[in-house]
C-alpha cells in the first residue's frame, strides 16, 4: 500500500484523504486505525509510514493491531499487559510442569538407591553375578538421572531466557506508553507521573522547575499550511 501524497495547501481535507484510504484497503473505520493512516499519510511518523506501506492490499485488523500496539501503546495498555501476562503465566507453568519431572525423576531415582541399599545389606546371600548386575543398574539409573538434570538445566535455561524478553517488552512498551510519537519526548502520562514524583519529594519541590514554551502565531500557520506542516 502506496500512502496517498499530503498536499501542504489549506483546503487539504487529510481526514478525507484518510478515510478514503482507509476504505479502499478494506480496513474498518475504527478510531485506533484511523490514528495509523493519519499519522502514516501526514508523515509525521516515518517509521509508521513505512510499516503502513509494507501492509498487503488488504491488512487484517491483527496486522493494524499489532501496528497500533508497537507505535500507540497508551491506546493498548490493558492489552499489552495483558498478553504479556499471559505469556508470563504460560513461561512459569512450563518451568513448574519441569520442576515436577525432575522431582518425579529424583524420586524414582531415590527408590533405586533405597532397594539398592536394602539388598546389599545382606552380603552373604550376593553372587559375584548378582554384585554386577546391581551395579550396571545402579551405573544407569546415574546415568539416566545426571542426563535428565542437564535436559532440565538447559530447558530452564532457555525458558529464563525467553522470560527476560518478554521482561524487555514490557520495558519497550512502557517507554514508548510514556512517548510522544511526534517529538519522541515525553507525553502527558509521564509528565503526570513526574510531577506526582516531584510532589511527593519535599527535594523535588525546592529543586524542580516547570518552563512553558510557546511558538506565536502558531494557529496561523496550522491554517495557512495545514496539519502535516505544523507536525514537521
Amino acid at each position: 500500500m502506496q500512502p496517498a501524497a499530503i498536499p501542504t495547501d489549506r483546503n487539504t481535507d487529510i481526514a478525507s484523504t484518510v478515510v478514503a484510504t482507509m476504505r479502499q484497503l478494506g480496513v474498518l473505520g475504527l478510531p485506533r486505525n484511523y490514528e495509523i493512516f493519519y499519522e502514516a499519510l501526514c508523515g509525521s511518523n516515518h517509521e509508521l509510514s513505512l510499516a503502513v506501506v509494507s501492509f498487503s492490499n488488504r491488512p487484517t485488523q491483527e496486522d493494524l493491531d499489532r501496528i497500533g500496539r508497537t507505535f500507540f501503546p497508551q491506546h493498548h495498555g490493558p492489552a499489552i499487559v495483558e498478553h504479556a501476562r499471559e505469556m508470563v503465566a504460560k513461561e512459569l507453568e512450563d518451568i513448574a510442569t519441569l520442576l515436577r519431572s525432575e522431582h518425579s525423576h529424583i524420586e524414582k531415582y531415590g527408590r533405586i538407591l533405597d532397594e539398592t541399599s536394602i539388598g546389599l545389606s545382606n552380603r552373604s546371600l550376593l553372587s559375584q553375578e548378582l554384585l554386577q548386575k546391581i551395579a550396571g543398574a545402579m551405573s544407569a539409573a546415574t546415568s539416566s538421572t545426571i542426563d535428565h538434570g542437564r535436559q532440565i538445566a538447559s530447558t530452564l535455561s532457555e525458558k529464563t531466557a525467553e522470560l527476560e524478553s518478554v521482561k524487555s517488552k514490557l520495558e519497550e512498551y512502557k517507554r514508548l506508553a510514556d512517548t510522544d510519537p511526534l517529538t519522541q519526548l515525553w507525553n502527558r502520562r509521564a509528565f503526570d507521573k513526574e510531577i506526582t514524583r516531584i510532589y511527593n519529594s519535599n527535594r523535588g519541590i525546592l529543586f524542580n522547575a516547570l518552563i512553558l514554551a510557546d511558538i506565536d502565531h502558531f494557529k496561523d500557520i496550522n491554517d495557512r499550511y495545514g496539519n502535516p506542516v505544523v507536525d514537521r
